[in-house]
C-alpha cells in the first residue's frame, strides 16, 4: 500500500511540475512575444536621434512617436538627445514600421551640413499574421554616421538564405556586399533603378539580394539594439 502511495505522490509532483513549467513558458510567450528596441550611444557626446514613422495603415499600427524613447510629440516625426553611454528602450504594443537617424531627419541628398548624405536604419515589425518582418541599414542617401544593428533573441533574420544577427555600415563608398546595407544609389540593393540625380556617382550594386533580412511574423521576437558609433569623418578630398 505504502509504494502505490509513494508512486502517487510521484506523479502528482512530476504533473506539477509540468504544469509549473508550461505555465512559466506561456507567460515568457507573452512577455516577449513582441519585437522590442533599444538606442546606445556608444559616444563620450550627446546625440540627437530622429524617429520618424511611416503613415500607419490603420489602429493597429503605432499611431505617433508619442512616448517612444521620451519622446514628446504627437506628429509622425519627433526627436531626443541620447546622452553619452546612454540607453533608450521601447517595447511597442502594435505593429510598428519606421526609422532612425542621427544628427537630422532622412534626407534624400547631401546637405550643407552632412555633405556624404544621411544613412538611416529603417524596420517593419510585430505585422499582421501572413506578412513578413523587415529591416535594413539604409546607405541609399549616403552616410553620415557609423550604426551597428544587434539583432538579439528572437528567431533568425534571413538575408538570401543566410542567417543575419548583426549589421553595421561602413563609410561612404564602402558598404557594396554588406548584408543588411543598401549602398549609396542602389535603390533596390542590385541595381539603381529610380534613384535620385543627387547620387551621383552611385555605388556599385551588390550582385545579390542581401539587403533586407527577414522573418516571417509568427517568429516575431526578441530584441533589435541600434548603436550609435559617431559620425563619420569627411574625406579630405571634399573638406573646405
Amino acid at each position: 500500500m505504502k509504494k502505490y502511495i509513494f508512486l502517487f505522490l510521484v506523479i502528482i509532483s512530476v504533473l506539477s511540475l509540468i504544469s509549473y513549467i508550461t505555465k512559466k513558458e506561456k507567460n515568457l510567450d507573452n512577455t516577449f512575444s513582441n519585437t522590442g528596441f533599444e538606442i546606445v550611444n556608444t559616444t563620450k557626446d550627446s546625440v540627437l536621434m530622429y524617429l520618424t514613422i511611416n503613415a500607419p495603415a490603420d489602429s493597429t499600427w503605432v499611431q505617433n512617436v508619442d512616448g517612444i524613447f521620451g519622446i514628446n510629440s504627437s506628429q509622425l516625426q519627433g526627436s531626443v538627445w541620447v546622452q553619452p553611454n546612454d540607453t533608450l528602450k521601447y517595447t511597442p504594443t502594435l505593429s510598428f514600421s519606421a526609422n532612425v537617424s542621427f544628427g537630422t531627419p532622412p534626407q534624400n541628398c547631401p546637405t550643407e551640413q552632412f555633405i556624404n548624405g544621411v544613412n538611416l536604419f529603417e524596420w517593419s515589425v510585430n505585422v499582421p499574421k501572413g506578412s513578413n518582418e523587415g529591416l535594413d541599414l539604409s546607405c541609399m542617401a549616403g552616410v553620415n554616421c557609423i550604426m551597428k544593428i544587434d539583432l538579439i533573441g528572437g528567431s533568425d533574420w534571413i538575408a538570401n538564405g543566410k542567417s543575419v544577427r548583426a549589421i553595421k555600415n561602413k563609410e561612404m563608398w564602402h558598404n557594396t556586399g554588406i548584408y543588411g546595407v543598401f549602398p549609396y544609389g542602389c535603390t533596390n540593393c542590385t541595381n539603381t533603378d529610380g534613384k535620385q540625380s543627387c547620387q551621383n556617382p552611385n555605388e556599385k550594386p551588390n550582385t545579390e539580394k542581401i539587403c533586407t533580412p527577414t522573418r516571417n511574423t509568427n517568429e516575431k521576437g526578441g530584441k533589435i539594439r541600434i548603436s550609435f558609433f559617431g559620425y563619420t569623418p569627411v574625406p579630405a578630398k571634399q573638406q573646405k
